[in-house]
């Protein structure tokens, strides 16, 4: 199964977006039945604007040392996470992975808002969300 990526013209049609993807086309024939799943991929500003809220809020809290960590713990209190249960009946947590293939549009837009309040609740008390997201947009505008 090929994936492409599409892109919507003025008279309803589909069309390809990139060149590879018109490659992939090319080699359908006019009348094939095609099945699809659609999805509208993820804003990648956006993704890098929650990145760049958590690291605003690991620079502003003192219970962890490592970032990895402290964005892990961010995604539990956000219930972003799965339940494992190992070979010895523990019940572990995992992150769930917040990939581009992962996670809609939709889905990112409550986890990006529920960081928010998690990291102010939990992490950075002194704080404002009107604080937290200037910072935000200053570190992404400085990149």
């Amino acid at each position: 199964m090929a994936d492409i990526d599409l892109i919507k013209l003025t008279n309803k049609c589909l069309a390809p977006s990139l060149p590879a993807d018109e490659e992939k086309i090319s080699k359908w024939r006019v009348g094939d039945i095609l099945r699809a799943k659609v999805n509208k991929p993820r804003n990648g500003k956006f993704h890098r604007k929650f990145f760049a809220l958590l690291n605003v809020a690991f620079e502003n809290q003192d219970k962890y040392e490592i970032f990895e960590d402290f964005r892990i713990e961010v995604a539990l209190k956000c219930g972003n996470y799965r339940e494992h249960v190992t070979t010895k009946g523990n019940l572990i947590y995992i992150p769930k992975s917040i990939a581009y293939s992962r996670m809609d549009e939709i889905k990112f837009n409550l986890l990006y808002y529920k960081a928010i309040d998690v990291i102010l609740k939990d992490f950075c008390q002194g704080s404002t969300a009107e604080e937290i997201n200037n910072r935000v947009m200053e570190v992404l505008n400085f990149m």
